[in-house]
């Protein structure tokens, strides 16, 4: 299989339960990141995971790459130290006007961050994308001018405030149709991100990513598994979830992690 895992991060902190069910606590993201580290993960660039989806290098086993989306305030205070601990490279896609102000997550501000503290991000080795339309999806119908007019606009603010090179752009969900894909290239970018399931072979205008967004490690370990990358963008998904046979895996984790505390006590 020649894709790897593209890990998906948002909001990292402690904040209220309405601004977290995209959300992660600092501490399990630091005992992802070194569960990664500790256990003979290859953790590549962008640039790295799409060469190896398009045939041009071959990524040894256990390859894997991050990505951490939003430009939210804790990707610096709480992410980014961590990924200098491991020495993990990580790409952080941003919305360019939302930077320096803040973004509402279920009606909680959540501080995003400043151009200076992205130039920091950029200087220490790390990846930056677009986050394109705001933040939204594209899934099913969406107005392709509108997107494209919000793409121009982005790309003009990040052209104005910042000196590094742009290469790939992320989108909540959804993937873009020939005409917007055409767009993008013209405009620089050699891939789009965007979350699984995509319900398609994955190619260069859109690669699924892994959510990650429990704090629940057993489930961490079920999503950076070769059987989740398997499944993770077959139509059959729609089925898993709609069954909830997801849901019965992470009962089991939780039954799992009690006993494994109950042991402990």
């Amino acid at each position: 299989m020649k894709e790897i895992p593209v890990l998906l991060y948002h909001n990292m902190g402690h904040y209220p339960v309405a601004a977290m069910e995209d959300g992660l606590h600092p501490e399990s993201f630091e005992q992802q990141m070194g569960f990664l580290a500790e256990n003979g993960y290859n953790v590549v660039p962008l640039k790295a995971a799409l060469d190896h989806l398009s045939g041009r290098i071959k990524l040894p086993p256990r390859s894997i790459a991050v990505t951490i989306d939003g430009g939210y305030r804790d990707a610096y205070t709480d992410a980014l130290p961590v990924l200098k601990r491991y020495k993990l490279h990580a790409t952080f896609f941003v919305v360019p006007r939302y930077l320096g102000g803040a973004k509402t997550v279920g009606d909680i501000p959540i501080p995003c961050l400043s151009w200076n503290e992205l130039r920091v991000i950029a200087d220490a080795g790390m990846g930056v994308g677009l986050l394109m339309y705001e933040g939204r999806g594209i899934k099913r119908l969406y107005n392709e001018q509108a997107v494209k007019d919000s793409v121009s606009a982005s790309l003009k603010v990040m052209k104005e405030n910042f000196d590094g090179h742009i290469e790939f752009c992320a989108v909540k969900e959804g993937v873009p149709k020939k005409s917007l894909w055409d767009f993008l290239k013209v405009r620089g970018f050699k891939a789009v991100f965007t979350q699984c399931p995509t319900n398609q072979r994955t190619t260069p205008a859109g690669i699924g990513r892994i959510q990650i967004d429990d704090d629940d490690h057993n489930i961490f370990l079920t999503k950076i598994s070769p059987m989740y990358l398997f499944f993770k963008d077959k139509r059959s998904w729609k089925y898993i979830r709609r069954y909830k046979v997801d849901r019965l895996a992470h009962r089991i984790s939780e039954t799992v992690n009690r006993i494994r505390g109950n042991k402990q006590v």
